[in-house]
């Protein structure tokens, strides 16, 4: 299992984070008009680190997280079981999954179309694996 499918497999096998948003766990983009709550998931930057063998089986992605709900205290409590779920290590369908760093959290949003206000909390997260 590669990075991207682990770290959704991750949050969806968390009781706290699907009972907020089902399956609406999603790598770019949020379907548009897509029922909220939900998750996007972007990498930020990869760096591949390498010795004189190679690259080095470990390494540290960045990845911005983003929660969107039709209320703030939703969108608020969607982060907080995300960040619970990804901080601790863990194994995962064999992907190994070291400490996650939260590097910082941001409270923003858009009106959707409609007119509709929807609340995002927007996280970035420093996350140690093994592997691709």
């Amino acid at each position: 299992m590669d990075f991207h499918a682990g770290l959704r497999a991750r949050l969806l096998a968390d009781s706290g984070v699907a009972a907020i948003v089902g399956t609406r766990v999603s790598w770019l983009e949020r379907p548009q008009g897509a029922a909220l709550p939900a998750i996007t998931l972007q990498v930020i930057s990869d760096p591949r680190p390498q010795h004189l063998k190679g690259l080095d089986g470990a390494r540290g992605t960045r990845v911005q997280l983003d929660c969107w709900a039709a209320s703030f205290a939703q969108a608020l409590a969607l982060a907080r079981a995300a960040i619970a779920t990804l901080q601790p290590p863990t194994t995962i369908e064999g992907k190994k999954f070291g400490n996650a760093r939260i590097d910082g959290q941001r409270d923003l949003g858009e009106t959707a179309a409609g007119g509709a206000f929807v609340h995002r909390q927007s996280v970035d997260l420093f996350i140690w694996h093994v592997g691709d």
